[in-house]
């Protein structure tokens, strides 16, 4: 990475956080997302010290077809990120189409009924039913809460958050890479494993992100679930055989029975395998499955926890 971005970065996110205290800009409330800005710029300034894989003579396909030929030869792809490992344009289109269909699903749903949902549902936790002082709190923050949904500069900021969380949870993922593949005897290097966690994760993030634009059209809005709409509207999976209110843990469980969660396994399996120095099928497939049985647990725990917002 280069040192120089991250140190962009940062000193953008440390005005955006000034710029977002001081109230400068009307409805500038984005404090949030310049942190996650200023720390990013940290992360990457951190990361540009991390030394790239040894190069060879292969030759460097283009961004362009890797975009493209992930989805057709994806092992063709991953064994040529191995010696030129990137993943800035991806996450910038993962961000992109995130953004374009929040902003969809807000003008489709209305900002009103998403919002006064989510507090409707806060006002359901047993934490702030029972305290008064609590509820009133939150009722107060309604208004503000609803124009802070329409503001435009309020988009902005979420993608800015969506392209922090996915900087950060790829590179945990390509830790988590390192950890297991060092663990069973093989070899990656932190880019490769970075590389691969993007790569893996990209079909998967396009293809959803499509067919939630079109069944967003195409659907009655008023049969969307306001919560868990914004994450996806694609029923590729088993968790319509019982209800969220009922059985909210079940619900959670059969959701990550997944179509597209086991192209994922299948993917980032493929990347381990051909993207590494010296890392074995079962290794890939171990470390893939591992994540994913980790990913649900946390999932199942999140729907037992928090039952009101998916009912």
């Amino acid at each position: 990475m280069n040192r120089l971005a991250g140190i962009v970065v940062a000193a953008l996110g440390l005005i955006c956080a000034v710029l977002s205290i001081l109230k400068v800009i009307p409805g500038f409330s984005i404090t949030m997302p310049a942190i996650g800005m200023i720390v990013l710029g940290g992360l990457i300034i951190g990361l540009s010290f991390v030394n790239k894989p040894a190069a060879d003579d292969t030759p460097r396909m283009s961004t362009g077809s890797t975009l493209v030929n992930i989805f057709f030869s994806p092992a063709e792809v991953f064994q040529n990120l191995r010696r030129h490992p990137r993943w800035l344009i991806p996450v910038l289109i993962m961000t992109v189409l995130s953004g374009v269909y929040s902003t969809l699903f807000f003008q489709r749903l209305t900002a009103e009924r998403i919002t006064n949902y989510a507090i409707d549902k806060t006002l359901e936790m047993p934490m702030i039913a029972n305290n008064d002082d609590a509820r009133k709190k939150v009722e107060e923050g309604r208004k503000d809460a609803i124009e802070q949904a329409k503001n435009p500069i309020a988009r902005i900021g979420q993608s800015i958050g969506t392209f922090f969380w996915l900087v950060v949870g790829f590179t945990v993922l390509a830790l988590i890479f390192l950890m297991f593949t060092a663990a069973m005897g093989g070899s990656i290097n932190f880019w490769q494993a970075f590389a691969v966690a993007v790569y893996a994760w990209f079909p998967s993030a396009v293809i959803k992100s499509v067919l939630n634009i079109v069944i967003l059209f195409v659907k009655d809005p008023t049969e969307i679930h306001p919560i868990i709409g914004q994450g996806t509207l694609v029923q590729d999976n088993l968790n319509f055989l019982v209800t969220p209110k009922d059985n909210p843990a079940i619900w959670a469980f059969l959701g990550a029975l997944s179509l597209l969660w086991f192209y994922w396994i299948w993917l980032n399996s493929t990347g381990l395998k051909n993207g590494g120095e010296r890392v074995s099928g079962s290794t890939a497939w171990t470390t893939s499955i591992a994540i994913y049985v980790i990913v649900l647990g946390i999932g199942v725990l999140s729907a037992y926890m928090f039952p009101s917002f998916i009912s």
